[in-house]
């Protein structure tokens, strides 16, 4: 899919959603009562705004807030005659977020209104059954803070399959990493939305008084997300390091790491790997060459294939850096897969089996300090011949899943730049 393509794709996803938004809004404004008082809706709408601003990056392109607590606590608070205008009036306001309009653009924040105001209402709706529909009384509190753990379970559902159809638009095939802990993250979500619709008990049972402890826990629940965004990037980061350190140790290798995790990633999603076994993958093929820190230079400079005897020592070397990383618990899992590709097919882990196939596809289609790279249909051959060490199955979804990226790699192969064009061809013919 083109860029324009893209463009038309998420240009009417946008407008469709805004519509959607739209209609929601115009039965909202017929069916319930404009919340009151103006001034605490007001107050409710900044810290939503605020916290929506905020929001943090768990995965790639994923980012979330502490938003949903504030909605359900002001739904609780309006109560039935103006729950769910109140909600979604505040999601309304909450679409342009600074960067889009640094940035200039319209499709996000249009296609933010029709998801906010969708997934709001809903989670709103499911909510209204267990608000009181007299004043609060203290039997109320279980059913209501029951009520909306449920509530925040649907909101969060909607919520992120409408994130995912647009980020997914926006961002296919490669340029998009599987989302993962997602079971973690929604149930932090709807912890949070359940101890909103507390919180708005609190304000119904002792009034005002209540709004300086609501706001103190609104920060508290951010700061979770945001330590957890912070933590997930200094991992990125110390991943990133170690490539880099490698890749100016050995220039011959430079782009190899993130090669070969692409290679994985794309085999690893045809065999339907699950997207924590994605993330584990990944990790381990950004860090398979770490250990090369260790190795003596001359043993990774070396101008020819290394003997039997430096490859036991490089070996050595490398397993030294391995065994520190595996005491850091996020890559731990990563340098388990690392080790355990030991060229038994039967007994090793398929993680392990996708990561020595893709490293050796890679190594065979580029150029080292000692040989030439090969072609693309002789690597396939190699592959094919040494199915016994990564087992048939990864294999053949390596091979199908390069055929079908239509990228050609190693050195010119007009029989795979044929094949490749004929694939192209017959998608372009099926529409």
């Amino acid at each position: 899919m083109n860029t324009q393509q893209i463009d038309r794709r998420t240009a009417i996803l946008a407008v469709a959603s805004a519509c959607l938004g739209m209609v929601v809004m115009v039965v909202l404004f017929v069916v319930q009562s404009d919340p009151s008082p103006l001034w605490l809706w007001a107050i409710f709408a900044v810290v939503f705004v605020a916290l929506e601003f905020s929001s943090v990056e768990v995965n790639d392109r994923l980012f979330v807030s502490s938003s949903i607590m504030v909605a359900f606590t002001a739904a609780v608070v309006f109560g039935r005659s103006s729950a769910i205008l109140a909600v979604s009036l505040m999601a309304a306001v909450a679409v342009f977020h600074p960067e889009d309009l640094r940035a200039k653009r319209w499709r996000q924040p249009v296609y933010n209104f029709g998801q906010l105001v969708l997934s709001t209402a809903i989670g709103a709706l499911v909510l209204f059954p267990f608000l009181p529909e007299g004043p609060l009384v203290v039997e109320d509190v279980p059913k209501l803070v029951g009520g909306a753990a449920l509530a925040s379970v649907v909101y969060n559902w909607v919520n992120f399959r409408l994130v995912a159809l647009f980020v997914n638009s926006a961002y296919p095939g490669t340029e998009l990493l599987p989302w993962s802990r997602m079971v973690v993250n929604h149930v932090a979500l709807a912890g949070l939305g359940a101890y909103g619709a507390l919180l708005g008990a609190a304000y119904l049972m002792v009034g005002p008084v209540a709004l300086p402890l609501m706001f103190a826990t609104f920060l508290v629940g951010h700061s979770g997300f945001a330590t957890y965004s912070r933590m997930r990037q200094a991992y990125e980061d110390t991943v990133r390091g170690f490539v880099k350190a490698v890749e100016a140790l050995d220039p011959y290798t430079k782009g190899h790491t993130e090669r070969v995790a692409q290679f994985c990633r794309m085999t690893g999603e045809r065999l339907g790997l699950d997207a924590e076994a994605l993330e584990v993958l990944r990790w381990a093929a950004l860090i398979h060459d770490v250990g090369k820190l260790a190795a003596p230079a001359e043993l990774i400079g070396k101008d020819g294939p290394l003997s039997e005897r430096e490859n036991a020592r490089l070996g050595r070397q490398m397993r030294v850096v391995e065994e520190l990383l595996s005491r850091v618990d996020f890559l731990a899992p990563a340098v388990e897969a690392i080790t355990t590709d030991d060229g038994a097919a039967d007994s090793a882990p398929v993680i392990g089996r996708v990561l020595g196939a893709a490293d050796a596809f890679d190594a065979m289609t580029t150029t080292r300090s000692y040989r030439s790279a090969i072609t693309q249909a002789a690597a396939f051959y190699h592959l094919r011949a040494d199915a016994d060490r990564h087992g048939s199955d990864v294999t053949e979804a390596l091979i199908e899943a390069i055929i079908d990226s239509g990228v050609v790699y190693g050195s010119p192969d007009e029989q795979a730049s044929a094949e490749v064009e004929r694939l192209v061809q017959d998608r372009i013919r099926r529409g």
